[in-house]
């Protein structure tokens, strides 16, 4: 990947949506290990009431896990370094699809990014967009908040195939602020990371190769877990997911020992 290391800042996601050949030459670079961020495409007031309504659902109702089914109801979980997952990891998930009722309007603002992830993974801007989903995908929001002292996730990949080529990322935290260690990477073949809470702000999308190694050092190690607390990382993932029991689901593929495990 001849660009890795590379970061690149857009404004918004007008020129994507506006421009054919610059699409093709942001998917290119991203192809080739290129990282872009796209600036403040949601407000930080929106990102405060974002994490404040999280964790009010977070304190008042119980986790349980629910698989990735046609029908399947929002939910939230906790991974504690579960032996059974994939990819090793520590982190309070809150999932939602858009056949459920959305009071908040969450698919609607996320339709941009939506959309510049397909085009930057060489679909339709509005593949997927279906209240059922299309070709056995569907869009999920998955918001990750990772507890200080505890928190983390291990150095792996994600599947590349014709549903997405990045699975774009919403700061909601402020490294330095909200956590002062740790935090989300991008390794690249010399070892060398980008640190994505370092190059981004709360309210900034960041668009990846989703095959490059990656995971989230854990946040702030020396400091007492709290997770009733909610003191820690905070992102949004923009996901296209192949609905279990379709053909060709693949898993993401962990590297092992990102975080000392």
């Amino acid at each position: 990947m001849k660009l890795q290391g590379k970061i690149e800042y857009l404004d918004d996601h007008q020129q994507l949506f506006e421009n054919a050949s610059f699409a093709a030459k942001v998917r290119s670079d991203i192809q080739d290990g290129a990282v872009y961020v796209v600036k403040k495409v949601f407000t930080q007031a929106q990102c405060s009431s974002f994490v404040e309504y999280l964790k009010c659902v977070g304190r008042s109702s119980l986790p349980n896990y629910q698989p990735i089914e046609r029908g399947t109801g929002n939910f939230h979980r906790i991974n504690r370094w579960d032996e059974r997952s994939y990819v090793k990891a520590c982190f309070h998930q809150f999932v939602f699809y858009p056949w459920n009722e959305d009071l908040f309007s969450l698919f609607e603002l996320a339709r941009p990014v939506f959309r510049a992830k397909n085009l930057i993974s060489g679909n339709g801007p509005d593949r997927f967009h279906g209240r059922d989903g299309e070709d056995g995908c569907v869009m999920r929001l998955a918001f990750q908040f990772y507890p200080r002292g505890i928190g983390g996730m291990n150095l792996h990949r994600d599947p590349v195939d014709f549903h997405q080529l990045t699975v774009p990322t919403l700061t909601l935290s402020r490294k330095g602020v909200d956590f002062h260690e740790g935090g989300a990477f991008v390794q690249m073949d010399s070892g060398e990371r980008i640190w994505t809470d370092e190059i981004s702000d709360v309210g900034d999308v960041v668009y990846f190769n989703a095959s490059m190694p990656h995971g989230v050092e854990i946040i702030d190690p020396h400091a007492a877990d709290d997770w009733l607390s909610f003191e820690g990382r905070w992102m949004l993932l923009f996901a296209i997911n192949k609905l279990a029991g379709t053909s060709q689901v693949a898993d993401a593929q962990d590297l092992g020992g990102a975080n000392g495990d």
